[in-house]
């Protein structure tokens, strides 16, 4: 499969700070409208400051805490899921509570999920043993698990390798060769920093197999507190954000067919849909109001192919950099630990992370 004409918009991948600094300061107006209905500000668990975070490990059982260290039983309990799953002879799409029975573990697990959802949008289990399993064990333990948190899968992707699949896993490496190897990979396929964005789905997973030598903090800040700030400082940001952008959208078409073809001769298009980066949401029954925050610099950079250029106007770049670096400010650092399973609320926390350097024997 083919991505059609490739074209690139000017809005670097890694923002300059200072250029930043001087327009956000310079242009402050405490006094700006908010878009309607938006609030002034939000509270709850979810507005939280990195530093004032505490990422203690617990080994509580009511898995609430940021940090959750498994003891020994939980990990003898998981470790005869992954024996019984083994036992039934199913296919890994069939991984679920069922299939992958957690009898104390399974309240733990789902204490988590609320977490996820109403807590602090985020936490590590941490002490998996992963070099007592071999590469598909390690997969039925992370998806078995996972399932008692968040029971329905996405989808990452609908092709690979040039062919149609259900891609469910991405694997998050560096594939550059040599440190001279200067091919345009996504910044998660490479061992240089991630700058601050959302994937899609609501709750997004990491395992972690192995740790580099140095580096590669995970980083992660609350949507909120990025909100708050955001409206205290520059409401008109906040308008900005809220509004249409243009998101590229990438058409795929098998190669060789009459729609390459037609799709190349009209690469000119304009392939892309309108649609905020920042939503609102009112208050519904129980639940209090919230914003959520769709984003990720790299569809707007000079790293992604796309079917057209995109031309984004200052404001909009400006906001892209406020996000960018807001995070920074106000994001926890976690060292990811070889056997953790990081979730996070796609919805309520942004995350990206640090370069890395791998070892002979580290990667």
């Amino acid at each position: 499969m083919v991505v059609i004409a490739p074209g690139y918009t000017s809005v670097p991948y890694y923002p300059a700070h200072d250029t930043w600094a001087a327009k956000y300061h310079r242009k402050k107006d405490d006094n700006a409208a908010l878009p309607h209905g938006f609030p002034r500000q939000l509270s709850g668990k979810l507005v939280w400051d990195g530093e004032d975070l505490s990422l203690a490990e617990h080994t509580s059982d009511d898995g609430t805490e940021c940090v959750l260290k498994l003891n020994d039983s939980q990990l003898a309990e998981i470790d005869a899921a992954l024996r019984h799953f083994q036992g039934l002879g199913k296919p890994m799409d069939q991984l679920n509570p069922e299939t992958f029975p957690l009898p104390s573990v399974h309240h733990v697990l789902r204490a988590v999920s609320d977490n996820l959802h109403k807590g602090y949008g985020f936490t590590m289990i941490r002490g998996i043993p992963v070099d007592n399993y071999n590469a598909e064990e390690n997969m039925i333990i992370y998806v078995g698990v996972s399932s008692h948190i968040a029971p329905v899968r996405g989808r990452q992707n609908s092709y690979f390798n040039q062919t149609s699949e259900d891609v469910m896993v991405t694997h998050i490496t560096n594939y550059l060769q040599s440190k001279d190897d200067d091919r345009i990979l996504p910044a998660g396929h490479t061992d240089r920093e991630i700058t601050f964005h959302s994937d899609i789905g609501d709750i997004v997973s990491l395992y972690a197999l192995d740790e580099p030598v140095t580096g590669g903090e995970s980083l992660l800040a609350s949507t909120w507190r990025l909100y708050n700030e955001i409206a205290k400082t520059r409401p008109d940001l906040v308008r900005v954000l809220a509004d249409n952008w243009p998101m590229p959208m990438y058409v795929y078409v098998p190669a060789g067919t009459l729609e390459e073809t037609y799709l190349l001769l009209f690469s000119g298009t304009d392939y892309s849909v309108q649609r905020p980066l920042l939503y609102y949401l009112p208050p519904n029954g129980h639940d209090q109001e919230r914003i959520t925050v769709q984003y990720s610099r790299r569809p707007f950079s000079e790293i992604r192919p796309k079917s057209w250029p995109i031309t984004l106007t200052e404001e909009q770049v400006e906001a892209l950099d406020t996000i960018q670096f807001l995070c920074e400010k106000l994001a926890v650092s976690i060292h990811i630990r070889k056997g953790d399973i990081q979730f996070i609320n796609n919805m309520s926390v942004l995350h990206g992370r640090m370069g890395y350097e791998d070892g002979p024997k580290q990667r």
